[in-house]
């Protein structure tokens, strides 16, 4: 039920204005707390922005927190339409000399007769082809038109990276394949039934290569597999054994010896070597595949076994393998698309180039082709033709000279590409012919005896195979990126035998351009702080972050790192020690800079040592031969001077002790074998207990006594700024977020009084309202009573 309202128009009282006057002192408590929480609101959009801040603070000294990262490199090609180039922070400065022979080029099959329109039927049946040694089918039907098998073709799920295409020419079209790769890796093959393919019998244990459950990758150590335990000792060793595919024993079995460096990589690679132009292994989803290099019926086997060495306790569980797809099992009997029936258009071939004249051209092996006769030339004529092209007439007398005279008027031979040795044509004996040794195996010289006396008992014979191999870098690509260190080429044409030029020079640039970032980020950060904490003499108020405490640190902490002598460096061991000496400044009003001059001048001096102090990332040293370092945590361990202490004997850690040079008490430091490391213990919160956590050293053992170490761990003043800021805007535990949950509660505990204080004041106003409507109607009532009274001493 409504509260009733009579606004005085009876009594004369206006009680609604007194009701709301009453209320306006009744609310001013109500303002209050709207004002309270509109001040923490702000505070909450003021944390807001510093936390998004703060965050680009951490991108941009994040991008300078590694010192390997830093060293970046320009390069330079003498000419980019031939080969140009990309340096890693692991590239090293100087010029390269590129030789391209060759550039790699894919595979390409063209159905020779085609069809005379896309949409003609090809028939019913199956087409097998293989790539890169995967193998696949796919069928048709007696209604598959040209155009539908290309998309049969390309739409294949198990397509192992064939391209269909259709290509129109005189009259027809024809079905085209192209290898998606370049290099002798990715060769197509047009199949008269399938290939035989062994894998692990997945009824057995072992057949899946894994680590922590995980299918296991090329780069897994074997010690790091689920299906390897205990101690390898000297001598572990797995033997590959097998036959071919004409089902004969390849011998001898192949050893491949296991230490803690071996990788599966390691072992596909033996099997290869094993199998060499046999079959084919592939690791799949951590498994070894083996895929024969012909088609059809085979005889193909694999076995691997693992023996243990002296001292091991090792055992390595291997997988049993087992004929997973029998060759010749399924035939291809598409009509008209046998391997007869293709063109190879293109050969897949290798990229060559040769890198500051390695390898030398003196590594190749000369060919050597020999002319044998049954009889000896009485007169006439004769000519020879070499890759196409025929010398003129060449007299039955001529001279061994002349001979050779005649094959370098040829338009593909220079001077001394073949020399020529042995007899005459007029004598008894053969007549060689050699090719340079960087020819490698070049094609046949034939003689046409049509105008010689006999004409006939002459024949050419290729006596030593011509091998370039030795001396070109051979890559299944033109984009190679693991001959030059930390260097990756693209090839894009031929050179002459000069090459090209590579060059590799110091990116000073990219590192003065981040440290601008990281600069305006800072002073952005610094700036916000110092408004939001601040108190405004013009419009005399207080920053809405001011005596926030968690806040006001926050200041002190970025800066510190920029001011203060840099974690782990030394007077009279490293160049600089402190970010002034490379040029960043910090003002009265605390913004940063960088002087151009001082930099470029540092790193003049020592380029390693600016990129240490300010993005040594826990790199390490030790003052002893005994005691080294051997690696750190970047995330948890302290940088810092360490003192050590270790006592060896007979050959064995006896005691160690660790404290940072700041402390007075040394702590018991865990140790295994010769390896010691720091306190691995973590807080409630996931921190680290102690400086030393991650550190690990090594201790020669084989000399007795007590033995002590200065071990220093770098940390360039970036990497300090990060750690920093990760503690400030952790997600849970992060000073910020702290500090955000503290204002969130506080804004939610004065809307909870809000919302009680609005419900006391509509108890309030509503209880106003019905007191001032019981006088108004009193004071009606009297009126009328009075009225009535009046009335009747009137004599009415």
């Amino acid at each position: 039920m409504s509260a009733l309202r009579l606004p005085g128009l009876l009594s004369g009282i206006d009680t609604t204005t007194l009701i709301a006057n009453l209320m306006a002192i009744e609310r001013r408590r109500f303002y209050m707390l709207e004002a309270r929480k509109s001040t923490w609101e702000a505070r909450k959009t003021a944390l807001g922005t510093l936390e998004s801040r703060l965050s680009s603070l951490r991108t941009s000294v994040r991008a300078l927190s590694d010192a390997d990262e830093l060293r970046a490199f320009s390069a330079a090609s003498s000419d980019s339409d031939i080969v140009t180039a990309e340096a890693s922070y692991n590239a090293f400065e100087g010029n390269h000399t590129v030789e391209i022979n060759q550039l790699a080029t894919a595979e390409r099959w063209v159905h020779e007769a085609g069809e005379e329109y896309a949409e003609d039927y090809v028939g019913e049946g199956t087409f097998i082809y293989s790539y890169n040694h995967k193998e696949t089918s796919v069928t048709t039907t007696a209604t598959t038109t040209l155009e539908e098998l290309v998309g049969l073709i390309n739409n294949d799920a198990n397509n192992p990276g064939v391209t269909a295409s259709l290509l129109y020419y005189d009259g027809a079209y024809h079905l085209v394949l192209n290898g998606d790769d370049a290099g002798t890796d990715y060769t197509i093959s047009i199949n008269a039934s399938n290939t035989e393919v062994w894998a692990p019998d997945t009824e057995e244990p072992n057949h899946t290569f894994t680590v922590d459950g995980n299918n296991a990758t090329l780069s897994t150590r074997i010690t790091d597999l689920d299906q390897f335990t205990g101690s390898l000792g000297t001598g572990d060793k797995i033997t590959i054994t097998g036959e071919n595919h004409s089902g004969v024993a390849i011998t001898p079995p192949l050893e491949l010896p296991v230490t803690s460096n071996t990788k599966l990589t390691h072992l596909i690679s033996e099997i290869n070597d094993y199998f060499d132009g046999v079959a084919k292994a592939t690791l799949v989803n951590g498994q070894i595949i083996l895929t024969d290099d012909i088609y059809g019926a085979s005889g193909l086997e694999i076995g691997l076994s693992f023996t243990q060495g002296s001292g091991s306790s090792a055992d390595l569980g291997l997988p049993t393998m087992a004929e997973e797809t029998e060759g010749g099992s399924v035939t291809a009997d598409l009509t008209g698309f046998a391997e007869a029936d293709f063109t190879e258009s293109q050969s897949a071939q290798d990229s060559e180039i040769r890198v500051d004249g390695y390898p030398p051209q003196a590594g190749g092996i000369a060919e050597v082709q020999t002319l044998s006769k049954t009889t000896k030339a009485t007169g006439g004529t004769f000519t020879l033709t070499y890759d196409g092209q025929t010398t003129g007439a060449i007299a039955f007398d001529a001279t061994l000279d002349a001979i050779k005279d005649a094959l370098e008027l040829l338009p593909n031979v220079s001077p001394d590409d073949i020399g020529v040795s042995g007899k005459k044509l007029k004598d008894d004996g053969d007549t060689t012919f050699t090719f340079r040794n960087t020819a490698g195996d070049v094609s046949m010289i034939s003689i046409d005896t049509t105008n010689l006396k006999p004409s006939s008992g002459w024949t050419f014979s290729e006596t030593t195979k011509g091998d370039s191999t030795n001396w070109w870098i051979k890559r299944s690509s033109n984009t190679v990126d693991d001959v030059i260190y930390g260097v990756t080429l693209h090839l894009h044409d031929t050179t002459d035998a000069g090459g090209e030029e590579i060059t590799l020079t110091r990116d000073i640039q990219s590192v003065k351009t981040k440290l601008n970032s990281m600069i305006t980020a800072y002073n952005s950060t610094v700036v916000y702080l110092k408004e939001k904490t601040g108190y405004n003499d013009e419009l005399k108020t207080a920053g809405v972050l001011m005596g926030d405490y968690i806040v006001s640190t926050i200041r002190n902490k970025i800066r510190t790192p920029l001011i203060a002598r840099t974690s782990g460096f030394l007077e009279d061991i490293d160049t600089f020690l402190l970010p002034i000496h490379i040029g960043l400044e910090i003002d009265r009003d605390g913004l940063l800079s960088l002087d151009s001059n001082v930099f470029d001048e540092a790193i003049a001096e020592d380029y390693m040592d600016v990129l240490a102090i300010i993005g040594a990332d826990k790199t390490g040293s030790s003052d002893s031969n005994t005691i080294e370092f051997y690696g750190a945590s970047s995330t948890y361990t302290t940088a810092g001077t360490y003192y050590v202490e270790v006592l060896i004997s007979g050959g064995a850690i006896i005691n160690a002790k660790i404290k940072l040079s700041t402390e007075s008490t040394y702590r018991n430091a865990p140790f295994s074998g010769n390896i010691v490391t720091g306190d691995s213990t973590f807080d409630d919160n996931g921190d680290p207990l102690y400086p030393e956590n991650g550190l690990q050293l090594n201790v020669d053992t084989s000399q007795d006594g007590p033995f002590i170490a200065t071990v220093r761990v770098k940390q360039g003043f970036t990497g300090a700024i990060e750690d920093d800021l990760d503690r400030m805007l952790k997600t849970t535990t992060g000073s910020i977020q702290i500090d955000q949950e503290r204002v969130k509660d506080t804004i939610e505990n004065i809307q909870v009084n809000i919302e009680l204080e609005e419900r006391r004041l509509t108890q309030r106003e509503a209880r106003l309202i019905a007191q001032y409507a019981r006088l108004e109607k009193t004071l009606t009532l009297l009126q009328n009573q009075m009225s009535t009274l009046t009335f009747m001493m009137l004599g009415g």
